[in-house]
């Protein structure tokens, strides 16, 4: 009889930490799945942003700001170039593209 409570005990306890272990993998699944669509940027912040127009346009960076290009998050980057004209260009942050400042 003694055996028989013993195992039943062990059984309850493997199924709890059964139960407990899925629950952590579930959680896990979701923050793996949200972090996943994140990479999908190709200019995760305003510092990249600057870096991306810079380089096209061999500037002076002066201002960045978030804002919203063909229905995706972007910036607003205006920059000074070495001949002294003031550019704003727009960058998608999902395509990595530049718009504007020719």
């Amino acid at each position: 009889m003694k055996t028989v409570l013993l195992t039943f005990i062990a059984l309850i306890v493997f199924f709890l930490l059964n139960d407990t272990a899925n629950a952590q993998g579930s959680t896990y699944l979701l923050v793996k799945k949200n972090t996943t669509n994140k990479t999908s940027l190709k200019v995760y912040n305003r510092q990249q942003a600057a870096q991306l127009v810079k380089r096209r346009f061999h500037g002076k960076v002066l201002k960045v700001n978030k804002q919203t290009v063909n229905g995706n998050s972007g910036y607003k980057v205006k920059l000074i170039k070495k001949n002294g004209h003031i550019v704003s260009v727009l960058v998608d942050a999902k395509s990595g593209q530049v718009i504007g400042g020719k």
